[in-house]
């Protein structure tokens, strides 16, 4: 329901941008003068699409983006764009037991993931047309599991076994290709098509478990050391489209 929500958005969205221009290319025989551009354009970035040429790769959460841009000229802005990602989590979840008859729990606790700045320049070259170019830093976060508790019959014991895994900063660079109206006097629509290369940043697990109680290295350990373990992927390229909205002052 909710894809099926964005493309009629998405839609909408397409068929206003087509309408203004439109009525862009209609010859003005007004006499009043050109007022230009506005000097500050706030706007929200709600409906995206994105793709990775990488897979697996560690893709980055999306979420609602607030822009702000500063025309140091009729044609130049300039300015930053800022998501808060998603939120800390933190739960009890199952655990992978390998014993016969048994269960597990664990604490997981996730920080802040996805939060990322984007310093963008844009410029006008035609009408409501811009070319940009963007430099952003997506912020690590951090996933601890420990307090593993394993259930067998009437017994619970906890497990001397705790897990951390820690993805570290990346950054990332796109050029663009835009369309933004300023309708009503204060009011912005937009749309922009992003393509960029994003760094895989890097990956560093760390683990403490007590060997005598495993009789050795923890299954899970091994598991994920020698079959499972994520490699050092190389950078993606992406594409990013957006759609916008916000206020021109």
């Amino acid at each position: 329901m909710k894809k099926k929500t964005k493309y009629i958005f998405a839609g909408l969205f397409f068929s206003l941008i087509l309408f203004t221009f439109g009525i862009q290319a209609e010859p003005d025989i007004s006499s009043e003068p050109n007022l230009g551009r506005k000097k500050f354009h706030i706007y929200i970035t709600p409906i995206y699409l994105t793709r990775y040429t990488e897979y697996p790769f560690r893709s980055r959460p999306e979420k609602k983006t607030l822009t702000t841009l500063y025309g140091f000229t009729n044609n130049l802005y300039m300015g930053i764009s800022y998501s808060r990602g998603e939120n800390p989590e933190e739960r009890g979840i199952f655990a992978y037991t390998t014993q016969r008859n048994s269960s597990g729990t664990q604490d997981y606790k996730k920080t802040r993931e996805g939060e990322y700045f984007v310093f963008r320049t844009q410029y006008f070259f035609g009408g409501n047309v811009y070319g940009s170019f963007n430099l952003g830093i997506e912020k690590g976060y951090r996933i601890e599991e420990k307090n593993f508790l394993l259930f067998q019959g009437n017994n619970v014991e906890l497990m001397p076994y705790s897990k951390s895994t820690i993805y570290s900063d990346r950054h990332f660079a796109s050029a663009g290709i835009g369309y933004r109206r300023e309708m009503f006097e204060y009011f912005i629509l937009g749309t922009e098509f992003e393509y960029g290369i994003m760094s895989s940043g890097k990956t560093n697990q760390h683990y403490t478990f007590n060997p005598q109680y495993f009789n050795g290295p923890p299954p899970s350990y091994v598991a994920e050391q020698f079959i499972i373990r994520d490699r050092d992927k190389p950078n993606s390229e992406y594409m990013f489209i957006s759609f916008y909205a916000g206020i021109a002052i």
